[in-house]
């Protein structure tokens, strides 16, 4: 018998096609018009009783002439495995597949903490700066530096979210700028104060260099800029810094 149903309210509709396999819905709430016909479905003809996670039966219904099943029903009976990842919103059928691996640059994400955050540059374009992270120090002028054979030191930290995501950080020393002889250092620290990585001691006439590391199960990443140089104000920089992850 022909049942109508009027007015259905859906959330999330996770179906399954008659010639298909997932259907990812938008997060919203929708009022449509679903026939209910007893629709069966049959498997190598077997029919199949259409069943949730917890055993209960599952009518399919049709609407604007697609005919939907539950995914659940349609997988197992073809001995997939059926699994829901409700963060993501995502049906697996048949297993999940490893995500591949994304750079994820960070001159605009959010840092937790920034030691000198008048100084701190970071942004997509800028000469031959791309997707950076810089600081500018001046040690000379600051009240927590170090002097050694007259020149003056300091160094300034920033710290990112890591949340253990995260798999490598990787990216670009580039020489210091400006200074008189400056030189520059970059470390890298996790949560706990761990030293993961550093720079060789680079001046001006220093090549980049480009660099990589392990961060698995960092929660933050602390980033040091090191300088010294005698009087002026010197900038330091990692080009296109990057996490990379597979959870985006």
């Amino acid at each position: 018998m022909l049942k109508r149903l009027q007015g259905v309210l859906i959330g999330v509709v996770v179906g399954a096609l008659l010639t298909s396999g997932i259907v990812f819905a938008e997060e919203i709430s929708k009022t449509i018009n679903a026939v209910y016909m007893n629709v069966k479905l049959v498997v190598d003809g077997v029919q199949i009783e259409p069943k949730d996670a917890n055993g209960n039966y599952v009518e399919p219904f049709i609407y604007n002439g697609t005919t939907y099943l539950p995914v659940r029903a349609v997988g197992e009976a073809f001995g997939k495995e059926v699994t829901w990842d409700g963060d993501n919103a995502t049906v697996y059928v048949g297993g999940q597949v490893d995500k591949p691996a994304k750079d994820i640059f960070l001159f605009d994400k959010p840092y937790i903490e920034c030691s000198n955050a008048s100084e701190f540059l970071a942004g997509k374009n800028k000469g031959d700066y791309q997707n950076y992270i810089g600081m500018r120090i001046n040690p000379r002028d600051r009240d927590d530096n170090t002097v050694n054979n007259n020149r003056y030191s300091a160094a300034d930290i920033v710290v990112y979210p890591l949340n253990g995501l995260a798999k490598k950080v990787k990216g670009t020393f580039m020489p210091p700028d400006d200074g008189d002889s400056p030189e520059a250092q970059v470390r890298f620290y996790n949560e706990s104060g761990k030293l993961l990585y550093q720079s060789p001691i680079m001046n001006s006439a220093t090549a980049t260099i480009d660099f990589e590391f392990d961060v698995t199960g960092c929660i933050s990443l602390k980033v040091e800029f090191m300088i010294t140089n005698q009087r002026y104000t010197t900038g330091s920089y990692i080009n296109n810094f990057a996490v990379v992850t597979t959870d985006y």
